[in-house]
């Protein structure tokens, strides 16, 4: 007697589809049809370049594209463009990648705007490097690009920096900073600087505008993926005379913390009912970082009085290096965002 066997054909599985949204909207939070926008996704574990795919489209009238992908498939990057407004370019950096990916995103496009000159700097100051005294007001002058005096060459404090914390412990196990004590390569470095190296530091930098009617007041937009970060325009109103920040901590506690700017109201002139009649306007783009000894920071100011522009032609930058600049210092006058 034979026996017959009845083989099946092999059934593949079907991998589960997941549905994506990408909505995007104008500054004033209207939904912005026909804009052209791509998805990018890369196979999980597989970094070849031919596994991945580009969803492409543009956006309804209510200005949303939809896509799908499998299960399998990471959500890499996304991109929306529109003549007349800033690109966006949305990337790891940003938070792609994750696994699962997000299944909905947003995305706000800025009007292009014209661009003028203006002052800008990246500034760092150092408590080792003088430029920034523990436990005294250190006023910053945003027409000269210096600390001012007696520390610097700055002669109005636009904005001024009181910082000052405490070691609690180290970054690395007690062990681990012994045997750095021990190494060579750190045997040209003062106590100060080991420590400012490796130490865990808590405290608090305060900012604050001493000048009747100047402040300072949080960007109320911040767009991290588009080359213009924050809205074209400071806010004529709505300023404060200081605010307080932490410390950063390590490990960072999220790159979104870095997602933020400042608008400044300075070198006001009151009438005599005590409103504004005139003022300079400055911003901060990004984060001011504050640590221990230190404080870095992005700087873009308007010289021209009650003119609330803020969008830099990086070709025209009015703030120009000192004589006898050198190294690292000259590239913080070179502007790579507007």
């Amino acid at each position: 007697m034979k026996i017959r066997l009845c083989l099946l054909p092999f059934l593949a599985l079907p991998l589960l589809a997941r549905d994506y949204t990408l909505t995007v909207l104008d500054e004033s939070t209207r939904p912005m049809h026909d804009v052209a926008v791509s998805a990018l996704f890369g196979r999980m574990n597989d970094p070849r370049l031919s596994s991945m795919r580009t969803f492409e489209g543009k956006t309804d009238d209510q200005g949303v594209f939809r896509f799908k992908a499998s299960d399998e498939m990471c959500l890499e990057r996304l991109r929306a463009s529109k003549p007349g407004y800033f690109e966006a370019d949305v990337t790891e950096i940003h938070g792609m990648g994750k696994v699962p990916s997000d299944l909905s995103h947003l995305i706000t496009l800025p009007n292009e705007t014209k661009e003028i000159p203006l002052h800008y700097k990246e500034v760092q100051l150092r408590t080792l490097k003088g430029t920034l005294p523990r436990k005294t007001w250190v006023g910053f002058d945003f027409a000269i690009g210096d600390i001012v005096a007696p520390w610097g060459r700055g002669q109005t404090s636009d904005i001024r920096f009181w910082n000052d914390g405490e070691q609690i412990g180290w970054i690395h196990p007690e062990e681990t900073v012994e045997r750095f004590r021990k190494d060579r390569d750190h045997a040209r470095l003062s106590e100060a600087e080991f420590n400012g190296m490796y130490g865990s530091f808590r405290g608090i930098t305060k900012v604050s505008c001493a000048q009747p009617g100047d402040g300072i007041m949080r960007s109320p937009a911040f767009w991290p993926y588009c080359q213009l970060k924050m809205p074209a325009l400071a806010p004529a109103e709505g300023y404060a005379d200081a605010l307080e920040i932490p410390y950063a901590t390590l490990p960072y506690p999220s790159y979104q913390d870095d997602y933020v700017g400042y608008y400044l109201r300075v070198r006001t002139k009151l009438g005599p009912d005590g409103r504004v009649i005139s003022a300079h306007y400055a911003k901060i783009q990004a984060a001011i970082w504050s640590g221990y000894g230190a404080i870095n920071f992005r700087y873009y100011y308007n010289p021209v009085a009650d003119d609330r522009r803020l969008v830099l032609d990086r070709k025209r930058n009015l703030l120009q290096p000192p004589p006898g600049t050198e190294g690292v210092e000259l590239t913080r006058y070179d502007a790579y965002e507007r």
